[in-house]
């Protein structure tokens, strides 16, 4: 999913005012969420060491970390951005245990299919 796709189908699918600088923060914050908590705790190609930081000058065609079909989490994560500025509560709850859900199915997949990486601790005596 690109950063484009990801904003356009969030759109889509909850229409909202939330200004395109936000979603771009946000998506910012999933992803460097994503490469701390994952990405560098496993093997990973040398382009995934560093953070994403995105903006509005950032190319919409830029493609997320996360792949299809995980990368749904991206419009999950910002439906329930959407929802807590919107005050929607009850939306907000049930949208974040939708997210919590996809972040973990993907986590799980991630620790499937990328061999950890090992801490070579030396014993001192």
């Amino acid at each position: 999913m690109t950063l484009q796709e990801a904003i356009s189908i969030t759109d889509e699918m909850k229409p909202n005012m939330m200004s395109p600088m936000l979603k771009y923060k946000y998506l910012t914050d999933i992803e460097q969420l994503i490469h701390d908590e994952i990405v560098l705790k496993h093997e990973h190609p040398a382009a995934l060491d560093g953070k994403p930081v995105y903006t509005e000058d950032s190319d919409p065609t830029t493609e997320l970390v996360v792949p299809d079909p995980y990368s749904q989490l991206y419009v999950d994560w910002l439906i329930t951005k959407i929802d807590r500025q919107n005050q929607e509560d009850a939306r907000f709850n049930i949208d974040m245990m939708h997210f919590n859900q996809a972040y973990q199915t993907m986590s799980e997949w991630w620790t499937r299919t990328h061999m950890p990486l090992q801490n070579n601790r030396e014993l001192k005596i």
